[in-house]
């Protein structure tokens, strides 16, 4: 009976119901819109770098702690094996989609056309395994990276990063959009000694020019880097194309090449290799891949160690944890706002009602009752503005996803774009319900408590 009563309240006191539910309304609208975003920030970064490195890596133990000062010293010895005895077992072969190996080097790149050098940073991969973790999409949000542009059956080309073609001077060779050469320095008056003929120079200098183009449709690099005996070792490639990487420092020194070339400049014929990444088909059993791949490991090769890619690079669980905290902040300052506007509703509410309370005590109705009568009205109240918020959510967020915007997080070199995942997260969508409920029942409680509190006599006389 007492909701009924409480709705019909509603229902005489419309104009000030519909507008706290509006107000309830609209925080739970930027709630939920922004809960949404961070949701697609879990699901979309994560999907990024899983595409790039895996759900799981193995290195050698030591590795991610002292690796980068002494590389030679923790590589993985006979790698196919590893990933052979890894596929052997049936519960990792049934949930691993794709296990591949990784080479990290470094060393000096040259472009002997340009007479650029520059350090470099370098991953040696297979460029197909690649390109099938870059397909990988376990939440089935949509969401495919760009293929390596490498061939498996071409060891001789590279792709290096955009800033890496700048400093090289091979943009306008390769074509590269948003990149420039650094223009050359005006030339010289050079006084030609007596007798020197001028056609000559430039007619053989000419030859030189065409026979160089000639010779590749790629601009020529050389990379230099220390094999594990400590003697410099010198590989020459074709520079396929540039791609922006994330973090400006990486670009300025990235080169993607072919797993075999990097080994042969490495490691000779040695198969050893820095890292192996393994890529689950569905991230629910992650944890259980990884606790097997563990087991294994301690069994047969007890100086590797299987990680969380996480693990190796915390860069998703910074930034998850800035726009956790950019929510969590945003939360209070509109459960604040949603509460005083209760409040305050209320509180008139409880002045206009001093006759009605007052009757209401003097025909026999306890204090508790006039308790429980407000009590109703705010939770209906919370109810009808949680309801507004998921319909408004709802239909904010079709339209923003139509609308096909896009974002660059600060972990990816490619915009991703923008989807409100209102309803990705039925967990986070109810809890936001609940909370707007839970506000308006918790803002109601002085207001009704002064109510209850009141004198019959007093209330009657006031009113």
């Amino acid at each position: 009976m007492i909701w009924r009563i409480a709705f019909r309240n509603l229902i005489k006191n419309g104009r000030r119901s519909v507008m706290t539910a509006l107000a309830i309304g609209v925080g739970g609208l930027a709630a939920l819109l922004f809960g949404g975003f961070v949701t697609s920030i879990w699901f979309g970064v994560q999907t990024s770098m899983i595409q790039q490195q895996g759900h799981l890596q193995v290195y050698r133990d030591g590795f991610l702690e002292y690796g980068a000062a002494n590389p030679e010293d923790y590589t993985i010895i006979n790698w196919p094996q590893v990933a052979e005895r890894l596929l052997d077992d049936p519960m990792i072969r049934e949930n691993v989609d794709v296990i591949t190996p990784r080479i990290d080097l470094a060393g000096v790149a040259g472009n002997a056309v340009t007479g650029n050098s520059k350090t470099f940073i370098g991953q040696g991969v297979y460029p197909s395994e690649i390109d099938r973790m870059r397909q990988w999409d376990g939440w089935k949000i949509g969401q495919p990276a760009p293929a390596t542009g490498l061939d498996d059956t071409d060891t001789g080309s590279v792709i290096v990063g955009l800033g890496m073609a700048r400093m090289l001077g091979v943009c306008n060779a390769l074509g590269v959009e948003n990149c420039q050469d650094r223009p050359e320095p005006p030339a010289q008056a050079i006084e030609t000694p007596e007798g020197t003929d001028i056609a000559a120079l430039v007619s053989g200098d000419r030859e030189l020019a065409s026979l160089s183009s000639s010779a590749t449709r790629q601009s020529p690099l050389n990379l230099m880097a220390a094999s594990t005996e400590g003697a410099p070792n010198i590989v020459r490639v074709g520079i396929d194309s540039a791609q922006a990487q994330a973090i400006r420092a990486i670009d300025n020194a990235f080169v993607l090449m072919h797993f075999d070339q990097a080994q042969s400049l490495l490691y000779g014929d040695s198969p050893e290799a820095t890292a192996l990444m393994l890529q689950v088909a569905s991230p629910e059993r992650v944890d259980a891949v990884r606790t097997r791949v563990a087991q294994i490991l301690d069994g047969t090769d007890g100086d590797l160690s299987v990680y969380h890619f996480t693990e190796v690079d915390p860069t998703f669980n910074r930034i998850f944890g800035m726009f956790s905290f950019i929510f969590v902040v945003i939360s209070l300052v509109l459960s604040i706002v949603i509460i005083f506007t209760i409040v305050n509703t209320v509180s008139m509410t409880v002045v206009e009602r001093v006759k009605e309370i007052g009757t209401i005590r003097a025909i026999g109705f306890r204090k508790s009752f006039i308790k429980k009568l407000f009590f109703a009205e705010s939770a209906l109240t919370g109810v009808f503005g949680a309801f507004v918020a998921l319909v408004l959510a709802v239909g904010v967020s079709s339209f923003v996803n139509s609308a096909g915007l896009q974002w660059t997080p600060p972990s990816n070199a490619t915009p991703l774009t923008v989807q409100l995942m209102v309803l990705k997260n039925p967990v986070f969508a109810a809890s936001v319900v609940v909370v707007l409920i839970a506000l308006a029942v918790l803002a109601t409680v002085l207001p009704t408590f002064r109510a209850a509190r009141m004198n019959i006599v007093e209330s009657l006389h006031r009113s």
